[in-house]
């Protein structure tokens, strides 16, 4: 086992089993889909893994129609089964409205969030042409305006895109508007990563400028930032999802682990790629309130264990249930006629770097590690499990805490 750094515990003191058994949602992976990779590893490591994981999809059949009708599906108005909602504007626009190749205002067609012309030829039926993750139901005029510009964000003299007057552009990038950020940027990291020179696609790179060429797109900081202030709704899990299940049989794994884009794209591991989104850069570098044991909000949580919790380091989280439950003694609870002592806590589900462990006291000076009877896992939310293990109870009285430990990369 790689060396353990300083431990971090948080006393979750509770008699008596709590939850049962869950499911996971709907929208998210098996449990196996990413078994597979390296748990610490990032940079060029994960991102060669995460690519033979995703690599050999099955396109759909053709351009035409098969493009067409996979975004009926996956980019259907919930409110309105007749329409699609558009990239960059958000409207709902009737399905009838396909593209004949003669109006331009009323219009959607197939966006390309990575453009054809950059990496694949202009070939819309190449296999990254037809790759239903970047792929996106789109107001033809704004399709248009965006062309094959790199995103980023424009700080002064953009114009508003007319029909998605939310979004801006200039002569050399596009901004979408915010509800789009997160999607772009995690499209354009899926096609990165997809695409390495084979399939008959280039080896497509984001790079951090909008000065691109060839089969580059940009701006890679700006979407990072996007990714970390937008991450993935309902609405982009489950379209996720269908894209997998029902056409190519992979997942965008950007989506589903949020981390994986700065470990991937700033070699982070899970924790580092965490903290990211919660301090600054010069934060960051300062151990006081970014490092492991650091408790910048004071409600008595670490950051490390803030982490392995799956809650916010900078707001409190007392109200939180499962975060910190308070010290009782309660009734345990008799499983198979022997009474046990249940603890139950939040996990975040991608904590890969992270050793969590149990131990056992009777005097709450004393610990020694213990091994659960029973273990049980709940569906919270996309990034958190609820645990809750079981151990006998002996004696009088005995106490459980949860021990975090952070594995060296």
């Amino acid at each position: 086992m790689a060396a353990l750094l300083a431990p971090l515990f948080r006393l979750l003191l509770v008699a008596g089993l709590l939850g049962a058994a869950g499911t996971r949602a709907a929208y998210d992976p098996s449990t196996a889909y990413y078994a597979s990779l390296p748990s610490v590893a990032g940079g060029d490591t994960l991102k060669t893994a995460l690519h033979n994981l995703i690599d050999g999809h099955t396109p759909v059949s053709s351009y035409t129609p098969g493009v067409w009708n996979a975004l009926r599906i996956l980019d259907e108005d919930p409110a309105n089964s007749a329409n699609v909602l558009l990239l960059y504007g958000g409207d709902s626009r009737a399905k009838s409205l396909q593209d004949n190749g003669t109006d331009t205002e009323n219009y959607w067609n197939r966006e390309h969030v990575w453009p054809v012309s950059r990496g694949m030829n202009s070939n819309t039926d190449s296999v990254g042409g037809r790759d239903l993750h970047h792929l996106f139901a789109a107001d033809k005029s704004v399709n248009g305006r965006r062309g094959n510009l790199p995103f980023t964000d424009i700080a002064s003299g953009g114009t508003a895109d007319p029909e998605a007057p939310l979004s801006l552009y200039t002569s050399s990038a596009y901004e979408p508007r915010d509800a789009d950020k997160g999607r772009v940027a995690r499209a354009l990291f899926y096609m990165a990563v997809r695409y390495d020179g084979s399939d008959g696609v280039s080896d497509l790179e984001l790079v951090s400028s909008t000065s691109v060429s060839g089969a580059q797109m940009g701006n890679l900081s700006a979407l990072l930032a996007w990714h970390r202030a937008f991450p993935p709704d309902e609405a982009e899990r489950k379209r996720n999802h269908l894209v997998d299940t029902l056409y190519q049989g992979n997942r965008n794994p950007f989506v589903d682990n949020p981390l994986f884009a700065d470990r991937v794209f700033n070699n982070d591991s899970p924790f580092a790629a965490w903290r990211r989104p919660h301090f600054t850069a010069a934060e960051l570098a300062n151990t006081a309130v970014a490092g492991d044991a650091a408790d910048p909000d004071r409600d008595g949580l670490p950051n490390l264990l803030e982490f392995a919790f799956n809650l916010r380091p900078r707001a409190s989280d007392a109200a939180t249930a499962f975060a910190s439950p308070a010290l009782a003694l309660l009734p345990p609870a008799v499983a198979g006629g022997a009474p046990r002592l249940g603890l139950t806590h939040r996990r975040h589900r991608y904590a890969s770097d992270l050793v969590v462990r149990y131990e056992s006291s009777v005097d709450l000076v004393t610990w020694a590690a213990i091994t659960p009877a029973a273990t049980s896992v709940v569906y919270v939310d996309a990034l958190t499990d609820r645990v809750t293990v079981e151990t006998p109870l002996t004696g009088a009285r005995r106490f459980i805490r949860v021990r975090v430990d952070r594995t060296a990369p």
